[in-house]
């Protein structure tokens, strides 16, 4: 299990990593990596070497932001499997119905908290493993 976190805040980044890792540990998916990036660019350049299962995306990023990605990832054939947590300020319900129209699998609302993580990948995890 490979998850890509993906946020120009590198305190977001520790927070969601430090949560992956929490929930990994703790799950029967054992083998598992986290990778980062602070924007969509590296984003991309680390799912053409590495094979991404979940990735956290941040909305809101400098030099490609979340959506960009997101269309990327659903209009390439290997990375459509992906699934896609979006993560934002915004948890209007227009944002998230936006979110999930352009391809997301879920979203956290920030600030988020270790359970809400939890949750998400509960949900995230169970629809991989029923396919």
């Amino acid at each position: 299990m490979n998850i890509l976190i993906v946020d120009d805040s590198k305190i977001s980044r520790h927070v969601l990593s430090s949560a992956v890792s929490r929930y990994f540990d703790k799950s029967h998916w054992k083998a598992f990596k986290t990778f980062e990036a602070q924007d969509g660019i590296e984003a991309l350049e680390v799912m053409k070497k590495e094979r991404i299962d979940i990735m956290f995306l941040d909305w809101n990023m400098p030099n490609m932001n979340g959506e960009e990605v997101v269309d990327r990832v659903r209009e390439h054939k290997e990375w459509n499997r992906i699934r896609i947590v979006m993560a934002t300020t915004d948890g209007t319900k227009k944002d998230v119905l936006k979110m999930i129209r352009k391809g997301a699998n879920g979203y956290l609302v920030k600030p988020f908290n270790e359970n809400t993580i939890f949750t998400t990948l509960d949900k995230i995890t169970a629809r991989m493993a029923s396919k």
